[in-house]
């Protein structure tokens, strides 16, 4: 009889154990589900000028949120577009995060026009970011250190000014990172080290903040290029990075240097966008949003532009990494031409001898 009531015992208590799991993981489900109320909270949101942040700024200012859009010009084409199309309650910033004294100047701003009845900031958004495609041995000192300088210190130096702010009003901290931040990119290894860093420094912060109630949130977008300004100057930077090429690097690279340029040129990354103003889908807006309002928001949103890069990630991040890696830089193997080294010349001269190979070059593109 005892065995009995033993067993009925275990039995009811493996039951409950499984009705308190399920009933946890329910009420956990919705409250993290559950949004706050939008209010009167404002966001900081840099590089509003064009791009992600610019689309941001005007579909949070449209839910009612009071927006400052940091702009790294605000006298610029898309700086004037949110001051005619937003509501008043968006206001521009000038915001240089390269340098110190500007966003010094941009959070008293901020402090100094915070919506009534708010002690600080409900989020920030670190958006602001700089991408140069192009081989390490290519790229200028110049383009190697303007990237780690916007995007990287940029966003610490942000959001190392922002903090009390933050704290006072138990904002969050957004991190707009890349697929880029995940895996390495050829091509893009300068933009990769900034993306892997600011993944890890937010990792970090989150642990560091998670006792003054600030979430620390990273979103990885994919290739959104095509629908933001981000490679815009891909044109100028090859340019820049051929006419400081040695005469050897020139002969050494050669129809390679080229076929790279003409590659990333034909697969719409570069280019001008002009209609429609709205250019990010649906889910980026969604993923955003989740980030934004989310009472308890996930540590990484994965977004991403259409349900085969959704795919082909999830095979790649379901691989062993050296396999990943192999995959992503497979197709940049075969789509360029092999390089034949050449022998070292007489003389290893600077770009500025040879200014009509850089025109001739840059009149293919």
């Amino acid at each position: 009889m005892e065995d009995a009531e033993y067993m009925l015992f275990i039995q009811l208590l493996v039951v409950g154990s499984v009705i308190v799991s399920l009933f946890t993981y329910l009420l956990r489900s919705m409250i993290c589900k559950a949004k706050n109320d939008i209010g009167a909270k404002a966001i900081l949101i840099t590089g509003c000028d064009t791009g992600i942040g610019h689309e941001l700024a005007r579909h949070l200012d449209g839910l009612g949120y009071h927006v400052f859009a940091g702009c790294l010009n605000t006298g610029s084409e898309g700086a004037q577009r949110l001051r005619v199309e937003c509501s008043p309650f968006l206001r521009l910033v000038n915001m240089d995060v390269t340098k110190e004294d500007h966003v010094k100047h941009a959070m008293e701003y901020v402090a100094e026009n915070l919506p009534a009845g708010e002690q600080g900031l409900y989020a920030l958004i670190n958006n602001a970011g700089v991408c140069v495609c192009g081989e390490f041995d290519w790229q200028t000192w110049h383009q190697i250190q303007k990237q780690i300088d916007v995007n990287l210190l940029g966003t610490l130096r942000v959001t190392k000014y922002c903090l009390p702010l933050l704290k006072a009003g138990e904002g969050r901290i957004i991190n707009v990172s890349s697929v880029a931040g995940l895996y390495g990119y050829p091509g893009l290894s300068i933009y990769c080290a900034t993306k892997h860093a600011m993944e890890g420094a937010s990792a970090v912060l989150k642990e560091e903040l998670g006792k003054f109630n600030i979430p620390v949130v990273t979103v990885q977008p994919g290739d959104f290029s095509k629908a933001t300004h981000l490679l815009d100057n891909h044109h100028k930077n090859m340019n820049q990075m051929w006419s400081e090429m040695s005469e050897f690097q020139r002969e050494e690279y050669k129809d390679y240097f080229i076929s790279y340029h003409n590659g990333v040129a034909k697969t719409g990354l570069t280019g001008k966008r002009i209609k429609p103003l709205t250019v990010l889908s649906a889910n980026v807006i969604r993923g955003f949003e989740k980030a934004i309002m989310t009472k308890v928001p996930d540590e990484k949103y994965l977004l991403l532009p259409n349900w085969r890069s959704q795919l082909k990630m999830w095979i790649i991040g379901c691989l062993p990494e050296k396999w990943s890696q192999y995959l992503i830089a497979r197709r940049y193997r075969k789509s360029l031409p092999k390089v034949v080294p050449s022998p070292l010349l007489g003389s290893v001269r600077s770009g500025s001898s040879t200014a009509s190979t850089i025109s001739s070059v840059g009149s293919r593109f």
